[in-house]
């Protein structure tokens, strides 16, 4: 599902649902730059065969983005939920959000009051769905029992505080990281007073991450048994971009759900 808001297409919800609704994706600016052109994109998905509604968010599309999200890590503002977070990073979710997700988002929950929320993304992706997930949870959009987050390479995007509370407003919440990914220790040699600190749980693949591949679950914040056991000097971006093989992974993970359901009267 982390594919899908990198094309306004029906290729990976064909491919992974038998029964599912879907409107469109939503591509908005969200540069803090003034005449800036970055550009952040979400979509919202009722997946019947889950009985849930996913929210789901782009990564990173160009350098330029990439500069501006570490060189405005130092410019933080409040989450409602509790704490500080990078104001790069929740403006972007909130553009995306503001710009049409919400209203998808509604739409599902309003029809289907009863299925769970699951949220993910990769990358920036990653760290839009955590606040995103603390967002919907702290605003009362969702219960917090509700709300599955599973984010892929992300980097850190908030405060002690932040990731303190995320424990309460998203119980149900995993970061997964693969081998020697650089990201997830983004920002790198920050000032103390930035703070920056990884909400739990970590699930580490030091591997390929292909079928069947073991991992390790590390359940503190910022564990010394995960990822951060790696030396800085091998972090890489290979390990960025090959998560679950790389390539095609709409074509390569999707599999149907042979007991689907059929949407609830």
């Amino acid at each position: 599902m982390t594919a899908v808001p990198y094309a306004n297409n029906r290729y990976c919800t064909d491919l992974c649902f038998n029964s599912y609704e879907y409107y469109k994706t939503v591509e908005v600016n969200c540069d803090l730059m003034k005449n800036g052109s970055d550009t952040c994109a979400g979509a919202a998905v009722a997946s019947n065969d889950d009985q849930a509604i996913i929210l789901t968010f782009r990564g990173t599309t160009t350098d330029h983005q990439l500069n501006e999200e570490m060189n405005s890590l130092w410019d933080k503002i409040s989450f409602p939920g509790g704490g500080n977070v990078s104001h790069y990073f929740y403006n972007a979710f909130l553009t995306v959000w503001n710009g049409g997700v919400r209203d998808d988002f509604t739409t599902f929950k309003n029809r289907y009051p009863n299925y769970e929320v699951w949220v993910t993304g990769h990358s920036l992706g990653a760290i839009m769905a955590s606040l995103g997930a603390g967002h919907i949870s702290a605003l009362g959009f969702v219960k917090p029992e509700k709300i599955k987050l599973i984010a892929f390479a992300g980097p850190h995007g908030g405060d002690q505080i932040w990731a303190n509370k995320m424990t309460t407003l998203v119980p149900y919440a995993y970061r997964v990281v693969h081998a020697h990914d650089l990201v997830p220790h983004m920002p790198f040699d920050v000032h103390p007073e930035w703070q920056y600190t990884h909400h739990t749980k970590e699930i580490w693949y030091n591997n390929t991450m292909d079928i069947g591949a073991t991992y390790i679950e590390c359940d503190e914040q910022e564990s010394s048994k995960c990822s951060n056991s790696v030396p800085k000097k091998l972090w890489t971006w290979n390990d960025h971009s090959t998560y679950f093989l790389g390539g095609d992974r709409c074509k390569l993970w999707c599999q149907k759900n042979s007991s689907a359901s059929t949407p609830p009267s």
